[in-house]
């Protein structure tokens, strides 16, 4: 492993670090892990990558983002040093051009990056992909999301009231991870649909600038529980973006009250993201605009959620494309 580019400070305890750290500003408010050089190499040799190597850049500031980078902030966040390969493809995967970080990071709306995780991984790592996946708990999920935020805080430069000029910015910017349920649905994986293959661990990040539950307690029937996504989505709508394109991201976290219809009734999440995508873009005379998408394919379906409430939460996109990585380990898939 080649030397550590970083400058080191010196303290006289982790407590002190801690003070200073939230004194300079390179933390999101929250108390953080000491960052030692030990602890950073032991975060590289996990990925298998020198300080050096580059992960991503984003051209707009400047900025060129390092494996060590990656590796301060994944130990500053709390991760372990085995959480490592998923923060690195969560930064890559925000870095990718298309991913946008320049105005999901920056924006007035303050969008969020929801990182999710498919693929063994997700159980080595005991991430939660049920009930209660979206919330506190995991060391995983709270982990890993974090660490994504504190890249994007402390590299990207999106700094609240500098080049984050979020009017309110939301929580979610603190953490929001979470796993798909692969083994309480039949489905494929998203990262399989996305073209990652079949038992390879990926991870998927996309930037939302709203966060919504479509509720429905009452429909038995796939038709009714899909026409009550689309009049959700219909509701709130998404933005378009010339640069975009026809392309969107638009993810439907569906739980498992809801997923049972459709899988009793023998529909895939092509056939929902078909009947889902034809009904949101159509347009109308009357009632609410359709949403922005351009093929079915944009539209992403996850299985996730624990039971009790028959919903489908919304994650509904900021002028970005929702980018797949594949999770590497010491040079291969993972």
């Amino acid at each position: 492993m080649s030397a550590l580019h970083a400058p080191q400070h010196a303290y006289n305890d982790g407590l002190e670090l801690v003070e200073d750290y939230h004194a300079r500003g390179w933390t999101d408010g929250l108390p953080i892990v000491p960052p030692t050089p030990e602890l950073v190499e032991e975060f590289l040799e996990a990925a298998g990558l020198s300080p050096g190597h580059v992960v991503g850049t984003v051209p707009t500031r400047e900025v060129t983002v390092t494996a060590e980078h990656v590796a301060i902030n994944a130990v500053m966040a709390g991760c372990r040093r085995d959480y490592m390969p998923v923060v690195v493809a969560a930064v890559r995967a925000h870095l990718h051009e298309k991913a946008n970080c320049h105005s999901t990071t920056g924006t007035l709306s303050g969008a969020a990056q929801v990182v999710i995780v498919n693929g063994p991984i997700r159980l080595d790592l005991d991430l939660n992909c049920t009930a209660g996946c979206f919330g506190p708990g995991w060391r995983a999920n709270a982990t890993i999301g974090r660490a994504l935020r504190l890249v994007i805080r402390n590299v990207c430069r999106a700094v609240p009231n500098f080049l984050d000029r979020a009017s309110f910015s939301t929580p979610a910017r603190y953490s929001f991870c979470f796993g798909e349920d692969e083994e309480g649905s039949p489905w494929l994986p998203l990262s399989v649909e996305r073209g990652i293959p079949a038992g390879a661990s990926a991870v998927t990040v996309h930037s939302t600038m709203t966060v919504a539950a479509a509720v429905d307690l009452t429909s038995r029937t796939p038709e009714g529980v899909l026409d009550s996504i689309v009049a959700a989505l219909r509701a709130r709508g998404t933005a378009g973006d010339r640069w975009l394109g026809e392309d969107t991201n638009v993810v439907l976290v569906m739980g498992p009250e809801h997923r049972r219809y459709l899988v009793d009734a023998g529909w895939s999440k092509a056939d929902a993201r078909a009947y889902v995508w034809e009904r949101a873009v159509a347009p109308t005379k009357h009632g609410p605009s359709p949403v922005k998408g351009g093929r079915p394919d944009g539209f992403l379906l996850v299985a996730a959620g624990g039971p009790g409430m028959a919903e489908t939460w919304l994650l509904l996109p900021h002028l970005a494309l929702a980018v797949t990585q594949p999770v590497v380990v010491g040079g291969g898939p993972r």
